[in-house]
């Protein structure tokens, strides 16, 4: 079944995707074997990270961002990553209201992600979403996450360029900010700019900002609804997506070093939850019978022997 829906899905059947995406999202180990099986298959899509604070106008410049890329012929793809109510367990989808004018367009496919409990988590299922979407023969990928945390970097690492979406009077909140997703943007969005201080939060860019692999990240200033701003922010996309090649092997390199360290999280949480030893050694540290560097390292070596005793017995 699943090779059959992946050759549909390449011969850009929309509904094929979708059920696709569906399953992915639903079953991790499905996911997996998904992506371990498109690894190699070519794909032309590239593929655009749009980041930034909540109410900074994200959703309004990806729908300008769609117009005037599908009025060049471009099929464009759209993950929108939602927060849901840990009440309610409902998302709003307003982002899918403002671009609402896409639903019937041909060459359109949006598709929303709710983060769940855990916003951050969900990058891993946004990052296999995107490589799925990409074999749909879709020329420009576009997601937009939400904040600018770990999930917002990781992301990232998959994307061929990233756009940092701020608006003015955000000098102190800049600060405030994860270092990472300062250092991985690829072009600095000032939106809003009809408002007062733009040229402030400009100015502390230009203060922060430093040239990397022979490119200088722009800084735009954009009116979301004034299609003529927007329309440089396209530009600089396109001519960073054509020097993009020599620094996205160093977001693989991110992407892998991220990957592996959370793989070793998840594999220490397991051992830990199933060690018969780790409540002993709980005690022998709050008695003072033991401190925690030994401990930890005795941790380790039982890890290391239980890793060990399962790849002899594979």
């Amino acid at each position: 079944m699943i090779e059959d829906m992946l050759e549909r899905i390449k011969n850009g059947d929309r509904i094929a995707l979708s059920k696709m995406m569906t399953l992915m999202e639903e079953d991790e180990g499905i996911r997996k074997k998904i992506i371990k099986k498109i690894f190699a298959c070519p794909v032309k899509g590239k593929i655009i990270c749009f980041t930034g604070p909540p109410g900074v106008g994200k959703s309004t410049l990806i729908d300008q961002v769609l117009s005037i890329l599908t009025e060049e012929g471009k099929r464009v793809g759209v993950i929108l990553v939602d927060p849901r109510s840990p009440y309610t367990g409902g998302s709003l989808l307003g982002d899918r209201i403002r671009m609402q004018r896409h639903a019937t367009n041909p060459n359109v496919f949006i598709r929303s992600v709710s983060c769940a409990e855990n916003p951050e988590g969900v990058s891993r299922t946004v990052k296999d979403l995107l490589k799925i979407m990409a074999l749909s023969g879709m020329d420009y990928i576009i997601v937009e996450t939400v904040g600018t945390g770990q999930m917002a970097v990781e992301v990232s690492y998959i994307c061929h360029t990233t756009v940092l979406v701020l608006m003015p009077n955000m000098g102190d909140d800049i600060q405030m900010m994860k270092a990472g997703i300062i250092e991985s943007a690829d072009i600095f969005v000032i939106n809003k700019c009809d408002l007062d201080g733009a040229e402030l939060t400009e100015a502390y860019l230009r203060d922060n900002i430093e040239k990397r692999d022979g490119w200088m990240p722009p800084i735009i200033k954009t009116v979301g609804y004034n299609r003529a701003t927007v329309k440089e922010l396209v530009d600089k996309i396109k001519e960073h997506i054509r020097k993009e090649s020599c620094r996205y092997r160093e977001k693989i390199r991110g992407l892998l070093m991220t990957m592996f360290l959370d793989y070793l999280d998840e594999l220490g949480l397991e051992f830990i939850k199933n060690c018969g030893k780790f409540e002993e050694l709980v005690d022998d540290v709050a008695s003072c019978r033991k401190d925690y560097y030994t401990a930890t390292e005795e941790l380790f070596e039982m890890l290391k022997k239980e890793v060990l005793k399962n790849d002899k017995g594979n």
